[in-house]
Formats: structure tokens, sequence, C-alpha cells
């Protein structure tokens, strides 16, 4: 039998009653002596329960000195008996927790995903009963149907839960392209001057190559087609006409700038102040550029308020320098990006793509200097008359 409480026992005759313990059919799996008229015996939980009440019945002292395997396991859980039910409730929060949606997360993809409107699927969904703390029992695959079909401008929508999150992943349709009638008469022209880089004709004649230089408003495609050796019909001309585009933007800074110097000559006065009137003591000499410092000397301590006042006047002289050229220049760089990439936002194209760019500077008078950038794009100049108009 294996020992699961060990008892201390204080008697003066313990061996009566170890004696009388076997009588009742108490086994004991390991009986010690400690000091005098002392017995540590280790014994079963329903053994030592019996032996405590047949000490207590003789008025023999008793203690538990210790508790092991299942027995203390059992006294752990009864002295803590709060830490199950605090178990058990945890545990059905978690499972209340974890059996519905808290999140709803929507995301669009493709090439027109910034059309995407989230707004539009939360509604849908709450029309449905489905919102943040609802069920997690759903259907994905009839939900996806059913917010195609409701939505109307997507071309896949598709919904799937993980963990406690409903997650939506929808595609926007592509804009239909520009619809036009072939048989409408119409020209493609410049909306800017550039040199033309390639030009791409789906219908109409080109009226421009490669390497020609274009101004605002000239005719790039022809909306013309043969119909017979020498007769000609009107048509809607349509292509592309890549040109190349130049935005300028400018800064421009002095090279040299007045500095303040100190010739060496100083002057000073000295006026002695008190609250009701000023005595001049010395008077110095005024300079026609100067620069001036006061410092007040008290005279009659704390209990007489009169002081010494002296001004010291030091002459100065601006003296025109040449600054750090190089400091000059990079500031200069960031404003003249700057103002090249404002005209390009107001006056550019909507689409266009950035060759390269680059900075030159000159010098237009002694004391001055400019810096040029100059951002060079690809963009399709070929627009219709109305378009050009319009601007």
């Amino acid at each position: 039998m294996k020992g699961e409480v060990r008892l201390r026992i204080r008697g003066l005759m313990p061996e009566k009653l170890l004696q009388r313990a076997m009588d009742m059919g108490i086994r004991f799996a390991r009986v010690g002596t400690g000091d005098k008229h002392v017995l540590i015996v280790d014994v079963s939980e329903h053994d030592a329960r019996k032996l405590m009440k047949l000490c207590k019945r003789f008025s023999i002292p008793v203690e538990v000195v210790s508790r092991r395997g299942g027995s203390a396991f059992r006294r752990w859980l009864y002295r803590r008996w709060t830490l199950g039910i605090g178990l058990l409730a945890a545990g059905a929060l978690c499972w209340l927790f974890l059996g519905r949606l808290w999140r709803i997360d929507i995301r669009f993809t493709g090439d027109a995903a910034e059309r995407g409107d989230a707004s539009v699927f939360m509604d849908l969904l709450e029309d449905k009963g489905i919102r943040p703390g609802s069920g997690r029992a759903i259907d994905t695959n009839r939900l996806s149907e059913e917010l195609l079909a409701e939505t109307g401008d997507y071309s896949y929508v598709g919904a799937r839960v993980k963990g406690v999150t409903l997650q939506i992943e929808a595609a926007p349709e592509l804009p239909a392209p520009e619809v036009y009638d072939v048989d409408e008469a119409r020209n493609l022209y410049a909306d800017r001057q550039g040199i033309v880089v390639s030009v791409s004709a789906e219908s109409g004649v080109p009226c421009v190559k490669p390497g020609d230089t274009v101004q605002r408003g000239q005719l790039l495609i022809r909306g013309t087609e043969k119909i017979g050796k020498e007769e000609t019909r009107s048509i809607a001309a349509l292509g592309e006409v890549v040109i190349r585009a130049w935005f300028v933007g400018c800064a421009e800074g002095h090279l040299t700038s007045a500095q303040v110097r100190y010739t060496g000559r100083s002057a000073s006065a000295s006026t002695l102040m008190t609250p009701w009137f000023e005595i001049p003591v010395t008077e110095g000499e005024q300079f026609e550029h100067q620069s001036e410092s006061i410092d007040d000397l008290p005279v009659g301590g704390l209990f007489l308020p009169v002081k010494l006042r002296r001004v010291t006047a030091r002459e100065t002289r601006l003296v025109m320098e040449r600054g750090d050229r190089e400091l000059l220049s990079s500031r200069l760089v960031a404003l003249a990006m700057a103002d090249a990439q404002a005209k390009l936002t107001t006056s550019g194209p909507l689409k266009y793509k950035v060759a390269r760019s680059w900075i030159n500077y000159t010098e237009p008078g002694d004391d001055l200097l400019r810096a040029n950038a100059v951002c060079e794009i690809y963009t399709n100049a070929a627009v219709p008359w109305e378009a050009l108009r319009e601007g």
C-alpha cells in the first residue's frame, strides 16, 4: 500500500494506539519514530481519517505533516474550488466568443480595386443579418453568389469564414472602353507640343511620323479611308501618337549677400537714471551705421532706485560677400524641381510616363544663379477636336 498522508502522533503509549488501530483494520505503509513519544506514520487517505478519529477519541494530539498523490491533489482542489468555477466560466466564454463572428474584413482586388465601395457590402450584409456578434454558421458559397448578384458592378465576389472573421474579397469590373461610331467622321489632333516617338493608327491615315515636331492643335490622324481606287470616305480616327514633351521649372538666387562687419571703432555714453529725471554723465560719438548694447549698473543698492546706464556703440558697415555656391545650388534644385512638378500637375496630361529629368544652371547676371529643372515625359497626345477645345 502506498501511503498518501503522513501523520505525526504524540502520546505516552504509542504502541497501544498502533495495536488498537490495527485491530480496526488500519494499514500502515510506514511507521517511524521522531522525538520521544512521537510517531511518524504513512497511511492512505481513508485510513488517515479513521486514525485521526481514533486519536480524537482518546485525546491524543495528531497533525498532518504532508500529503502526496491523489490526496494532495484533492486537497488542492478543495482549497481552490473557485478555480474550477473560473475555468468552467472561461471555457464557456471562449466557446461563446469563438462561436460567433466579431470582425468583417472586406478587400478589393484587380486592376480596378480603387473603385470598390466597402459600404455597399456592409449594407447588404446588414440586411442579411450578418454583423459583428452574429453566428458563424454561414453558407459562404451561397453568400458569395448572392453578393455577386446584388452588387452588379463586380466580376468576382468570394466569402469565407476564418476564425472569428468573415472575409469578403471582391474584384470591381473594369470600366467599359470608349464607345465610338466608326462612321462618325472625326480627326485626332495634338493636345500639346512635342516630338513624335511612335504612331499607332487603328483607323484613319497618320499625318505624322516618328521624329516630327508637332504643335498644339496640329492634325495627327485624319479620319478617312479608301473605299475605291480614288474614292475615300470619312470615318472616326482612332489610335495613339506618343510624343516626348518637356516641363521646365525655374528657381533663382543671388550669389552675393550683404553682411554686417565691425570696423573696430566704438564709443560709450553714460546717463544717471532715477525714477524722476535723467542726468547725462558722458556723451559718446554717434556713427552712421552702428550696433548698441546697454548695461545698467545699480548705484543706490536696494533702497535707492538709482542706476547708471551705459550705452556702448560699435561702428558697422555692410560688406557684399559671395556665398557658398554649392549650398545655394542645392536649395535651388529643390525649388526648381517643385516648380516643374507643379507645372506638370496643373497643365500636364492625366496619363504620362516620366522618361528622365535633369538640372542645368545659368547665370543671367553677375550676381544671379538660375537652376532649370527639366522633366521629360512620354504621353499620348492624340485627342478629338472636342477634347482639345475643352482643354
